[in-house]
C-alpha cells in the first residue's frame, strides 16, 4: 500500500481552514493508502499527528504529537493542504523537494504565481486570459494618498484565499477606512472594480480530467468566510451542475493550467460578465482537493498521483567538477 503524507498547517492567516482541509482529505483517501499526518505550527515546527483527530485541534491536544524534522519524513509522496503564505505559494513544495521528498501539487513558479492575484493578473492577462481589470495598491501607495479610478471597488489580500480580508468599497471615504483593514493582511492589496449581478463558477482540473462546475449563487456583496464554512454555505452553495459553456471554461481553465504549469489538482474560480468568461482567481492548492467537485475523485486522484511518483529522484555527481578542472591549487 502507497504511504501518503498530508502536510497542513503552518504560519498563515489559513492555518485553521487548512487543519480542517486535511482530516476531510484523509477521511476521503484513508481507504485507499496508508495516511501519515504532518502539522506545522504557526511557529513552522514540524509534528506528526497520526493519533490527531480533527476535535483534538480544537480543544488543543497537541500532547498526542511527536516532534520530528523534514529528514525524517519517510513517504512514497507529500500532499499539500496547506492554504495561503508559507506553504500553497509553493514554500511547501520547496521545502520538500530540498530533502527530496515527492510532493503532489504545483511547483514553486506555478503556485507562488497563482497565489499572488498580482501577478496572476500582469502574467495571464499578457497571454490573452481573459480578467477583471484590476491595481496592485500598496503601503507605500496608501501613504502616498495614491487614488483609485473606479468605485465601487473590492480590496483582495493578494496572497489570501478564503474571503479573508475582502471589501467592497462604494466610495472614497469607505476606501480609506477599509484599505487600513486590509493591510493587516498583507502589504498588497489587488483593488478591482466592483460588479453586480456576477455570477460565479469554480473549475476543478488536473493533467488530464475536469471536475464538474460548481455555480456560487452570492446573497451578500462577497462570497465571505462564514458562507464558506459554516452553515449557510448550504443555502447559496449549488455544485455538481451541467452548463452549456461547460467546453468554454474547460477550454480556459487548460491554457492556464498550461501556462502556469500546474501539477496535481487545482480550482479555477470564474466570473461570467455580461456573458463573458473572465478568470477570477487560481488556487493551486484547493481545499480537500476540490474533491466534492470530481464525481470520480478516488480515480482522477490516483491517475494525477501516479504522474507524480513517475517523478525520477535526482542523483547529483560528487567531485566531477574537480577531477576535470584544471585549477591549479
Amino acid at each position: 500500500m502507497l504511504k501518503l503524507g498530508i502536510l497542513f498547517g503552518g504560519a498563515s492567516f489559513e492555518h485553521d481552514i487548512s487543519i480542517i482541509s486535511a482530516f476531510q482529505l484523509k477521511k476521503r483517501i484513508e481507504n485507499q493508502y496508508e495516511i501519515h499526518m504532518y502539522y506545522l505550527t504557526l511557529e513552522q515546527k514540524l509534528y506528526s499527528a497520526d493519533k490527531m483527530k480533527l476535535q483534538d485541534f480544537k480543544k488543543e491536544k497537541l500532547r498526542k504529537m511527536k516532534k520530528i524534522s523534514f529528514e525524517k519524513v519517510k513517504v512514497d509522496a507529500m500532499i499539500g493542504c496547506m492554504h495561503g503564505e508559507n506553504g500553497e505559494d509553493g514554500l511547501a513544495k520547496a521545502v520538500c523537494d530540498f530533502y527530496h521528498i515527492r510532493y503532489f501539487g504545483c511547483g514553486l513558479f506555478a503556485a507562488s504565481t497563482a497565489m499572488d492575484k498580482g501577478f496572476a493578473y500582469a502574467y495571464l492577462s499578457k497571454h490573452r486570459i481573459p480578467m477583471l481589470k484590476s491595481i496592485v495598491y500598496t503601503f507605500d501607495d496608501y501613504l502616498n494618498h495614491k487614488k483609485i479610478p473606479f468605485y465601487p471597488c473590492i480590496l483582495k489580500p493578494t496572497a489570501l484565499g478564503s474571503s479573508l480580508g475582502i471589501a467592497v468599497c462604494q466610495n472614497e471615504e469607505e476606501f480609506d477606512a477599509k484599505i487600513v483593514e486590509a493591510f493587516r493582511f498583507g502589504n498588497r492589496i489587488l483593488v478591482q472594480k466592483y460588479l453586480q449581478n456576477v455570477t460565479e463558477y469554480n473549475l476543478a482540473l488536473t493533467e488530464t480530467a475536469y471536475s464538474n462546475l460548481e455555480r456560487i449563487h452570492k446573497k451578500d456583496e462577497i462570497f465571505s468566510f462564514s458562507n464558506k464554512y459554516t452553515d449557510s454555505f448550504k443555502q447559496i452553495h449549488q455544485s455538481l451542475i451541467e452548463d452549456q459553456r461547460y467546453e468554454d471554461f474547460c477550454k480556459i481553465g487548460r491554457k492556464v493550467y498550461q501556462l502556469l504549469n500546474c501539477e496535481g489538482i487545482i480550482r479555477i474560480d470564474f466570473f461570467l460578465v455580461e456573458d463573458q468568461i473572465i478568470v477570477n482567481e487560481i488556487n493551486p492548492t484547493p481545499g480537500a482537493l476540490a474533491m466534492y467537485l470530481f464525481p470520480d475523485f478516488e480515480t482522477v486522484f490516483q491517475d494525477s498521483l501516479n504522474r507524480c511518483l513517475r517523478k525520477e529522484k535526482k542523483n547529483y555527481p560528487q567531485g566531477q567538477f574537480l577531477k576535470q578542472s584544471n585549477i591549479q591549487k
